[in-house]
């Protein structure tokens, strides 16, 4: 027989396993939501990214069509041509799947073909380039001597062209080879053609006299020096182009393809993706490694905000490895000047946003290494809120503040 205390134990052991197994189903339930959360998240912004490249390549179609009943096309025959390559590769990189490049890819030919439609509207000359646009002050003076005038979209540029922005001030200027140029503040810069020898086409050329500028090539290579030094772009490439007048100092670095630097002593160097040379005087460095762009990874891609649910916004982004710090930008315009948050040195990879105020933003995220070089910035994300931006720094997160 079995006793009745031997009774009250079995059951006792009975009752715990019970709860136990009561846990564990609540645990696992919470883990199948979360990873449900998770996919659905994810599913969610891949096909608002996917959704963004379809609609690219269509407008992009569209306006090819359009400008192939344009008279005086072949002025800009150029542009067209490296439109039609942008537009082939974002086909190719959709259809494997690649739905970032490809939408990088639809928008540069979207740009190009934008450019030669404004200048086919208004029937202007071709010139060597043309401002697509400006934000803040960007000037402009012809030649030597001119005076300096307020810089708009679509003015032409010629050779003999000084460009100018303020510490507020950043432009994009398309070379009629296909070229973007991105031009920071605090910038001066010359356009130029270097006459080659002959019977070979001249070759257009930015001189940049101090400050910061970002260029992408297209299908032919591009030319940029500086008072020290002397870089080709390869085609199909992303540097960035920085000077210091005052300490005659300069950067080159490649953020996709490559580029070749000379400098004034008469030393050259290859600088391949993801590596930067530095230019001191008549000496250049030797090509350094860069960390990588980071990943975006919260919120999705161009979701929208409800205050009636939420007063924050929680923005993260993959660790990229060898970085030490990072830097976040938040802007209402796409050339990220006066920025809503501008900050650098953050260690962490989450920043919490307060919100306040309508508004639609962008954001995007550098990675500094060990010795303060910075890689690329991210792709940029979309997000829209009910409510503009605090003016201080977000109580849930004390080191992020307002860039200015």
């Amino acid at each position: 027989m079995v006793s009745n205390g031997q009774r009250q134990d079995k059951k006792y052991w009975y009752k715990i396993s019970v709860d136990a197994v009561r846990a564990w189903t609540t645990v696992l339930a919470l883990l199948v939501i979360g990873i449900g959360g998770f996919w659905g998240y994810t599913l969610l912004s891949r096909h608002l990214l996917e959704r963004d490249v379809v609609v690219a390549i269509e407008e992009s179609e569209a306006l090819f069509e359009r400008l192939q009943t344009e008279r005086d096309l072949d002025a800009h025959r150029e542009r067209m041509d490296s439109a039609a390559g942008h537009l082939r590769s974002a086909k190719n990189l959709y259809d494997a799947g690649e739905f970032g490049d490809a939408r990088h890819e639809a928008e540069r030919c979207r740009t190009l073909l934008t450019s030669v439609a404004n200048a086919l509207r208004h029937r202007s000359p071709a010139g060597e380039a043309q401002f697509i646009s400006t934000q803040g002050r960007v000037e402009v003076r012809r030649g030597e001597r001119g005076e300096w005038r307020s810089a708009r979209s679509r003015m032409v540029l010629h050779a003999g062209d000084y460009v100018k922005t303020a510490s507020n001030g950043s432009a994009e200027i398309m070379m009629v080879d296909g070229t973007l140029f991105t031009v920071r503040p605090g910038t001066v810069l010359l356009v130029s053609r270097t006459r080659t020898a002959f019977g070979l086409r001249s070759q257009r050329t930015l001189s940049l006299e101090s400050g910061w500028v970002n260029l992408s090539t297209a299908q032919t290579a591009s030319r940029i020096t500086t008072p020290e030094a002397d870089a080709t772009v390869g085609k199909r490439s992303e540097a960035v182009v920085t000077y210091d007048e005052t300490e005659k100092v300069g950067s080159f670095a490649s953020f996709r393809g490559g580029l070749r630097v000379a400098s004034s002593d008469g030393s050259t160097r290859d600088v391949g993706e993801l590596q930067q040379v530095v230019q001191s005087g008549g000496q250049l460095s030797q090509a350094k490694p860069l960390p990588e762009a980071p990943m975006l990874t919260e919120p999705a891609d161009n979701i929208e905000f409800f205050l009636q649910s939420t007063d924050t916004v929680r923005l993260s982004w993959r660790p990229v490895k060898g970085a030490s710090t990072y830097a976040l930008q938040v802007s209402q315009n796409r050339l990220f000047v006066d920025n809503v948050i501008d900050v650098e040195k953050r260690a962490k990879t989450t920043a919490t946003l307060g919100l306040k105020g309508e508004g639609s933003f962008l954001w995007r995220v550098a990675a500094f290494d060990d010795g303060g070089q910075q890689g690329p910035w991210s792709t940029i994300h979309r997000f829209r809120v009910g409510a503009r931006m605090s003016q201080g720094a977000p109580a849930e997160d004390e080191t992020l503040s307002q860039g200015g």
